[in-house]
């Protein structure tokens, strides 16, 4: 890849196209933020980067990468690529494709031509693409009308069984810890004693409320925490662990949740198309994808995540990135008002300032027990430990902690990059920063103005070029680097040598020539 080509493209792009490439792109503005182009061309086209950014592609965009990688070394000619694809170089399937990758910065133009990151089509040539017809509109799956206080009230039933089940395996682990499998899995006697499924053992242990003892399980000190909180914010702690599992779970309850409203997949595994259409790189790792997505929705099913082949409340919070606890306690049942209920405190706080205990039992999720007394599953160390860090003034007496107001301590700035604001310096020419020549002139006195404006033409261009360098045991050694950028006083590149990504201190490079 010709670096300067994609700071040539970035240069022309205006104030609100360079501030959506970098709102799609969050993995670029890590601290400390890209000081010029050049920078944030080195960060755009970074291996580390790509990887996560193509995991979340459709299947258009991949097919458009891999048929990329399939050319020389180089700009792509539109013409060339649309017609590998079976396509036109202006059929708009093929222009909203492009889009896609052009606002990620995984692929931009150049006249008739397009580019894109060496890494990214490095990775597609490794892969082996399945042979399939390019495919620009997302594939439609059978439907069925779904009745929408059904669906809520199904979902209702399958959570509140599933954290009376959870109970259930944590209090019989209590009483007589399991029998381990020697993946650390609990022992299918065990599940088949109990009457449990597999699902649940696996968010116990996910969600770390069981653990090893030796060689059995049992509830971990994180057990007696969960055990005393809400049961929205139970369940939602076992939907968390469920949801940082399997790539493939999180995509296909995106893909329920980008349905019509109010509609049913009655055949769950006729969803496998949309979702490899969706994904298809996690959907490629399944060796039958339709029974995989099966799978998935009868967890779901079980979680009260999907009901009745919709996806329910809960789904729609954990694809929007919505606070879970909040829709799951509109969902489950209230207790009878008349019920007996039991709940464990481990200490209490107290405070004569109604107002002040108010703020703490939202700041700590406390029990309120009474208008100045709230109990704390945690011991009195732990509690007080907590109050102070954030920000009280705690006294303790016995079990009891008596909790004072705090001086008010100004608030830390967020080291957060606006996005637009980035792009607007960007784009204004500033003084202030160094060209790569200067950076290696004063880095590198050692080197010749030849060779100083060599090495500095191969960052700019990512050229390879050759130098010889000098370790710090004093050892040298002739290398060639790909793709090299300039990070400080290093050049991080891809040394044909070692066959892999190195870094070189700029004060040890003694000389440099065109491979």
């Amino acid at each position: 890849m010709t670096r300067g080509a994609l700071v040539a493209w970035l240069r022309s792009l205006d104030t609100d196209e360079l501030g959506e490439v970098l709102r799609r792109r969050p993995d670029v503005l890590a601290p400390p933020a890209p000081a010029d182009l050049t920078q944030l061309a080195a960060r755009l086209s970074a291996r580390s980067g790509l990887a996560e950014v193509v995991a979340k592609l459709p299947l258009p965009a991949l097919q458009v990468i891999e048929a990329m990688a399939a050319f020389p070394e180089g700009p792509v000619p539109l013409a060339d690529l649309a017609e590998r694809l079976g396509s036109a170089p202006d059929d708009a399937g093929l222009d909203a494709t492009l889009r896609v990758l052009t606002q990620r910065a995984l692929a931009w133009p150049d006249g008739d031509n397009l580019w894109a990151p060496s890494y990214l089509l490095l990775d597609a040539a490794a892969r082996q693409a399945p042979d399939e017809p390019f495919e620009p509109v997302p594939p439609a799956p059978p439907l069925a009308p779904a009745d929408r206080t059904a669906v809520r009230a199904a979902a209702a039933d399958a959570a509140a069984e599933l954290l009376d089940k959870i109970a259930a395996l944590l209090d019989e682990a209590a009483a007589r810890p399991l029998a381990q499998q020697r993946n650390g899995g609990v022992a299918a006697r065990e599940l088949a004693r109990l009457g449990v499924e597999p699902l649940h053992a696996e968010l116990v242990l996910a969600a770390g409320l069981l653990g090893p003892d030796r060689l059995r399980l049992r509830p971990t000190t994180a057990y007696d925490d969960w055990h005393s909180l809400p049961p929205a914010d139970q369940l939602a702690r076992l939907l968390g662990a469920w949801w940082s599992g399997p790539a493939l779970r999180q995509v296909v309850v995106r893909a329920l949740h980008d349905l019509p409203p109010d509609t049913a997949v009655p055949d769950p595994a006729a969803l496998a198309p949309l979702v490899r259409w969706t994904a298809p790189l996690p959907a490629r790792q399944a060796a039958d994808l339709p029974e995989a997505v099966d799978a998935v929705v009868a967890a779901a099913t079980l979680l009260g995540v999907c009901a009745l082949g919709a996806i329910s409340p809960l789904g729609r919070a954990l694809a929007d990135n919505r606070p879970v606890a909040d829709v799951a306690a509109k969902l489950l049942p209230e207790p009878p008002p008349d019920a007996l209920r039991v709940r464990g405190v481990s200490s209490v706080v107290l405070s004569d300032d109604p107002e002040l205990l108010d703020d703490v039992v939202a700041a700590l999720r406390l029990h309120r027990l009474a208008p100045t007394v709230a109990g704390s599953p945690q011991s009195t160390m732990d509690t007080l430990a907590a109050l102070r860090a954030a920000g009280y003034r705690p006294v303790r007496d016995g079990v009891a902690v008596t909790v004072r107001r705090a001086r008010p301590t100004p608030e830390r700035s967020r080291s957060t990059v606006d996005a637009g604001e980035l792009a607007q310096r960007l784009l204004v020419p500033s003084r202030r920063n160094a060209t790569p020549l200067e950076q290696i002139r004063q880095k590198a006195p050692q080197l010749r103005p030849e060779q100083a404006r060599l090495l500095a033409d191969a960052i700019e261009h990512g050229t390879p070029v050759w130098i010889r360098y000098v370790d710090a045991a004093g050892r040298s050694s002739d290398r060639v680097i790909e793709h090299p950028e300039l990070a400080g006083s290093v050049v991080e590149a891809w040394c044909r040598l070692r066959r892999d990504d190195r870094a070189f201190t700029l004060d040890k490079i003694v000389a440099v020539a065109r491979p």
